[in-house]
């Protein structure tokens, strides 16, 4: 890993993941499980969890970029705009900084919507493994 490295990968956000984001942090807000209770607070339909779609930034970083042994260190979050059942994000990280002579990395991470739309904007700190 170096600095300008890039990664990108879809995920969409389900139903399925919803419910078991509640079932799991015990969120059960309704605008996350009722169309007009969301409507009655300003959304078109009802949205996702923000820290559900954000943590797949955790996902990738585990998996995929860097991958096995990658630490979270730190992050920051921006919640541009809501997400909705079944949106399609396109994560998008990039290597900006490293701690001269250690495996620690800032990254900066986006979420995008399908209409090029950024909905989640951060930044993240992370070790990679030795």
């Amino acid at each position: 890993m170096k600095v300008g490295d890039n990664h990108t990968e879809e995920i969409i956000i389900t139903a399925e993941l919803i419910e078991k984001f509640a079932q799991f942090s015990g969120d059960y807000n309704p605008v996350h499980f009722n169309d007009v209770e969301a409507r009655a607070q300003g959304f078109k339909a009802r949205i996702a969890h923000g820290m559900l779609s954000a943590s797949f930034f955790s996902k990738i970083f585990a998996n995929s970029f860097p991958g096995p042994g990658t630490i979270y260190l730190n992050q920051t979050f921006k919640f541009h705009a809501p997400v909705y059942v079944n949106d399609a994000l396109i994560f998008k990280l990039e290597v900006i900084a490293q701690k001269e002579g250690k495996p620690i990395f800032t990254i900066k991470t986006e979420a995008i919507g399908q209409q090029q739309d950024l909905r989640i904007s951060g930044e993240a700190i992370i070790r990679t493994p030795s």
